[in-house]
């Protein structure tokens, strides 16, 4: 029932806005209105401010990360975030990982299109390995167009001759902004939150000239050899569902080690509902994928 009343809502509130090429205000506003009403009755997380590789972030969680930390790059079609939700998802993982999360607001399009926002989560990355975190001890976890930077960022990281991190969870990543895969048809009714209009959205706002099918844009057409082990998760109701499958099948084939979880029935954000038991049991999973990736640098 729960799951009955959540597609429900996620249908009226954000569905509707992609019967149309909307506009920023209209989608910030809309996601942001979702993110307090959703934060009613809750406490506010604490987080420090610092700056790491240049970058602003928010530091959830208590300790130093010379035992490890993760990077959580957050979702929002590139163009927005939902800052409450995401710090109350940094810090479950940060209390049940014994971790500091590293919540990087990077810079936004369409006032910061490619590569502004990417470069800050890459800089954070690199940042962290200077102030002497083991990459070994570093894990990426990306969701929505955070996923994208996240698996950019491993590419990049390979080719910069940076160390990979132990590993990255990418959650209902985007990896081909050209828009190609079968799921975007598909899955066009089913998909409760998305429409297809958020393609040619995302290329004009983010893209701007570049290429949509620039690795940075969209991993999917880049080299997928010698990266960090990658876990995947997408639901079976979403336009991006093809985009996963996709992608963990070329890593595979690349020699990457890649895990893919494919949830029945869900929408594009269940990570971050809590009440749901699906939510819940995704945390434990991705959890022991994190865990289970350190433990090898040990």
């Amino acid at each position: 029932m729960r799951k009955l009343l959540v597609n429900l809502a996620f249908r009226l509130w954000f569905k509707r806005l992609w019967r149309a090429m909307p506009s920023v205000s209209r989608v910030r506003a809309r996601f942001l209105l979702a993110d307090r009403a959703a934060s009613l009755g809750r406490r506010s997380v604490p987080f420090q401010r610092k700056e790491i590789g240049g970058v602003p972030v928010e530091w959830i969680g208590a300790g130093e990360a010379s035992g490890g930390a993760v990077i959580y790059l957050h979702g929002g079609g590139f163009v927005l975030r939902a800052p409450r939700t995401d710090r109350r998802f940094c810090r479950e993982m940060a209390a049940r990982s014994g971790l500091p999360v590293v919540l990087v607001p990077y810079r936004l399009a369409p006032e910061y299109p490619y590569p502004h926002g990417f470069n800050d989560c890459f800089n954070v990355y690199e940042g962290l390995i200077r102030a002497g975190v083991a990459p070994q001890r570093i894990v990426i976890v990306g969701h929505s167009a955070g996923a994208t930077h996240a698996l950019a960022l491993l590419m990049r990281a390979r080719q910069c001759g940076v160390p990979q991190p132990a590993a990255a969870v990418v959650l209902s990543a985007p990896t081909d902004m050209t828009a190609q895969s079968p799921s975007i048809a598909a899955n066009a009714r089913r998909d409760v939150m998305l429409g297809p209009n958020i393609w040619p959205w995302a290329q004009q706002l983010y893209a701007g000239a570049v290429p949509p099918e620039h690795p940075e844009l969209s991993p999917l057409f880049g080299d997928w050899s010698g990266l960090a082990p990658i876990s995947f998760h997408v639901s079976d109701a979403e336009l991006l569902l093809d985009d996963s499958r996709r992608a963990a099948e070329k890593a595979r084939a690349s020699g990457t080690e890649v895990r893919l979880s494919v949830w029945k029935g869900l929408p594009h954000n269940f990570y971050f509902l809590d009440f749901l038991p699906e939510s819940r049991e995704f945390m434990g999973q991705m959890l022991g994928f994190i865990a289970a990736m350190l433990a090898r640098a040990k």
